[in-house]
């Protein structure tokens, strides 16, 4: 052993056996380490020193990763890697078992930690931030978990395990390739020669290594729903006594819906008389009375709630506004606002506008019969 693995003796026979009779799954942690002065654990545990030198630090953070495109790097908790897709970022298990160096007996002594499995839990799903966890069990030593964090710095992508990647070392067997149900059931591994069993002594640490592939998510592009929301048509007609109804409404609501309707009965002016309707259903049949003869611009303003963001909408009140006059002409003209003009006609118009071509009729026929005689 060289000058790190100088525990402090224990009195092996009476203490190892004593204490491993009752004390086999006891959890033991946290042990200061102080070179020589150090005692060793009186059982088989994993990874319970704290302070060790060469970078190892707290024993527990046993799970650390680092990106492979710089192969002196250290290994690290937590990771910040640029996770760009087909990197490769390796993890690796660092396993100490603290009992002593004398109880280990050729691998026949209470100091050997027997059964020993490795096992690493990738998470499955994509996501920007990652924590695997691994965990080192033995059937007569206390399990023991650490997680590791791999941030990708806000990029989306999935962590995919590298089959065959998985292997361990230790100065007692060197390379050896481990399975690939290190990330499914765990696979066994050793110190030395008998499968499943770590001696105690720090020149007896086994490292578990395997490797992830980076796989950029590609998000599918989503086409924005289309949304409609337009007043289409508005029409009013005029009555007696300066008064006016609605007469037709209607509107178009894709990826909307209706919220209300702002009828202004005297739009552009100063002091304006305006009415909200809740029910689109009732925008046919209202009514308003002017107070004096003129020229009044009405518009309904449509507004809409926009279900894809939840915004408001106000459509265009190009297709919903109409002009009425009131003089003191017994019918008042109602005219769109666009190019089409339409005028409101009752029995009496009817008959002068009759009267009048008929007379101009007369005049005109007279005029060519007393040519022609002439």
């Amino acid at each position: 052993m060289n000058t790190r693995n100088l525990f402090k003796n224990v009195t092996l026979v009476l203490a190892t056996i004593a204490t491993g009779l009752v004390a086999t799954t006891a959890a033991v942690s946290a042990i200061p380490y102080d070179a020589a002065r150090t005692n060793a654990s009186p059982v088989p545990a994993f990874n319970v020193f704290t302070g060790v030198p060469d970078g190892v630090g707290d024993e527990s953070d046993f799970l650390r990763a680092r990106e492979t495109k710089v192969a002196t790097a250290p290994y690290v908790d937590p990771l910040s890697a640029t996770c760009k897709d087909g990197e490769k970022i390796q993890m690796r298990v660092y396993i100490h078992n603290g009992a002593s160096t004398q109880g280990n007996n050729n691998g026949n002594g209470p100091s050997v930690a027997k059964d020993v499995r490795v096992k690493v839990d990738l998470p499955a799903a994509a996501a920007a931030t990652f924590s695997p966890t691994a965990t080192i069990s033995a059937s007569n030593a206390v399990t023991v978990n650490d997680n590791t964090t791999i941030n990708c710095n806000g990029k989306k992508v999935k962590l995919n395990y590298v089959a065959g990647s998985a292997a361990q070392s230790s100065k007692g067997t060197g390379r050896v390739a481990l399975g690939d149900e290190i990330v499914t059931n765990g696979v066994a591994i050793r110190s030395q020669a008998t499968a499943g069993s770590v001696y105690g002594c720090w020149d007896e640490t086994v490292y578990v290594i395997l490797t992830v592939v980076v796989e950029e998510i590609v998000e599918p592009v989503v086409e924005p729903k289309p949304v409609v929301a337009t007043c289409d048509m508005f029409r009013i007609t005029a009555g007696d006594n300066r008064t006016i109804r609605v007469s037709d409404f209607k509107y178009t609501a894709t990826n909307a819906t209706y919220k209300n309707t702002i009828l202004n009965w005297d739009a552009g002016k100063t002091n304006v008389s305006t009415t909200a309707i809740t029910d689109p259903t009732k925008v046919v049949g209202q009514t308003y009375q002017y107070a004096a003869n003129g020229t009044y611009l009405v518009t309904a303003t449509v507004r809409f709630t926009n279900t894809v963001d939840n915004k408001e909408i106000v459509a265009s009140t190009a297709n919903c506004q109409q002009k009425v006059t009131f003089t003191d002409q017994d019918q008042p003209v109602v005219t769109p606002v666009t190019p089409v003009t339409l005028v409101a006609a009752g029995a009496g118009s009817t008959i002068a506008l009759f009267a009048a071509v008929a007379i101009a009729g007369t005049v005109l026929y007279h005029l060519y019969s007393n040519r022609r005689i002439v």
